[in-house]
């Protein structure tokens, strides 16, 4: 049982109202393990592919979301992020995250939802 009931929450629409909507195509990188963390990336159409160390980790689907954890401690990224198949995905930059987590309803549940995906990704990937 979750503590709360985000399948509500459109966060596809959230995000790119937004955000800024790109396009990446397949075999694009998004970002690398290393780069520094201005964005947060919320999935809208296809796959991205979410690697460390040239192991996978994890594929993104649509309504998923990346980035959040570099974004949120202010460190570089952890693991690469690259499009899987053609992507398209709503940027958040840090005010506009900041501004979703204090004052979009469940943005912020969504979030640690989002981050509980990714360290049990990460755990079952060890």
């Amino acid at each position: 049982m979750s503590v709360t009931n985000i399948a509500d929450l459109d966060i596809v629409r959230i995000a790119s109202s937004l955000g800024t909507v790109m396009s990446y195509r397949a075999g694009d990188a998004i970002f690398r393990e290393g780069d520094p963390a201005r964005d947060m990336y919320v999935v809208l159409r296809g796959i991205v592919e979410i690697a460390s160390h040239g192991r996978s980790i994890e594929s993104i689907q649509p309504g998923d979301a990346l980035g959040i954890v570099s974004l949120i401690d202010g460190r570089t990224r952890s693991a690469d992020a690259v499009a899987v198949t053609d992507v398209e995905l709503a940027v958040l930059d840090a005010r506009t995250f900041r501004y979703a987590v204090e004052e979009v309803p469940h943005f912020v549940w969504y979030v640690m939802d989002e981050l509980a995906q990714r360290l049990r990704a990460t755990n079952a990937a060890l």
